[in-house]
């Protein structure tokens, strides 16, 4: 089995890579640039850009799934212009090379940046916690809103010719093992500070962002969309995530009094049930970060 994964000289994108080799696939990449040292002579690569149409094509024929990590990853990279032809088009893309060849499963990467939170010009609160699927997503960003219309443009592909898609909704993703690698300080910070209300103390280890595509691609029933959040289900703060609650979401601290103290802000359950995905590693299970408190 071939996946194609855009985006492998990527910070998610290569981790996918190395996940998909290790469970037996073989992993052709597309990128625009070369891929990192521990995937070179272990992938074939394809050097394209997103709104290449034809490249895309090429690089799709001849696999059984593809992985879509690729994109312009936040409204600060790059130029603003650039991000709807390269996130959205480029998704479409993607989806319609899937359509052509017959390619069956494509996951997607998108982000909890959707809801509209995190890059929020005019600052919003939630309306519920914890947050699920169901919560409106009303992005003011050009990042946040490609990635709803890219959700939204792989439901659409499923309803009409029967893909098998799955939208991830990453938060924000950490790489914990490098916490002993001369990290701690700003991990710490991290931590202890009380300043992160955006993303709501959420994150996802790299390993797990990884591991969530690939169950994507092998378990989601087919002929199904799915948007799913795909978070650990702990908080990423050394606090009591109701006492973050009250201070800074006061108005939602009853929906929350019965929560665990370091329970995730996002539910799920979806990702479970839709495709068997739960997060194992936490950010408490590190030797380098056990001993950090408030």
């Amino acid at each position: 089995m071939r996946v194609l994964i855009t985006g492998t000289a990527g910070y998610v994108g290569s981790q996918t890579a190395h996940e998909f080799l290790e469970h037996g696939w073989e992993v052709r990449g597309l990128d625009r640039n070369p891929p990192r040292e521990g995937l070179r002579g272990k992938i074939e690569i394809v050097y394209a850009d997103l709104t290449d149409r034809l490249a895309i094509l090429r690089a799709a024929e001849g696999c059984d799934a593809i992985a879509h990590l690729a994109a312009i990853p936040s409204p600060m990279s790059g130029d603003p212009p650039l991000i709807f032809p390269t996130n959205v088009t480029g998704t479409q893309y993607i989806l319609e090379a899937a359509r052509t060849i017959g390619i069956p499963r494509v996951a997607v990467a998108s982000t909890c940046c959707a809801f509209g939170i995190f890059f929020a010009i005019k600052p919003i609160d939630p309306q519920h916690l914890p947050m699920d699927e169901t919560h409106p997503s009303r992005p003011q960003d050009l990042y946040g809103m490609s990635k709803l219309f890219n959700e939204q443009t792989a439901a659409g592909y499923t309803a009409a010719y029967g893909l098998t898609t799955v939208a991830l909704r990453l938060t924000t993703v950490f790489d914990l093992e490098r916490a002993g690698q001369g990290r701690e300080r700003w991990i710490r910070h991290q931590l202890t500070s009380d300043d992160r209300r955006n993303d709501l103390w959420t994150y996802i280890d790299v390993k797990d962002a990884a591991r969530a595509f690939r169950l994507a691609v092998e378990n989601a029933k087919d002929g199904t969309h799915t948007t799913a959040i795909i978070a650990a289900r702990d908080s990423y703060t050394a606090h009591d995530i109701r006492d973050l609650v009250r201070k800074h979401f006061p108005a939602l601290a009853d929906g929350i009094a019965d929560l665990a103290p370091s329970a995730c802000l996002y539910n799920t359950d979806l990702a479970e049930s839709a495709f068997g995905f739960v997060a194992n590693r936490h950010w408490r299970d590190f030797p380098a970060l056990a001993d950090v408190k408030i």
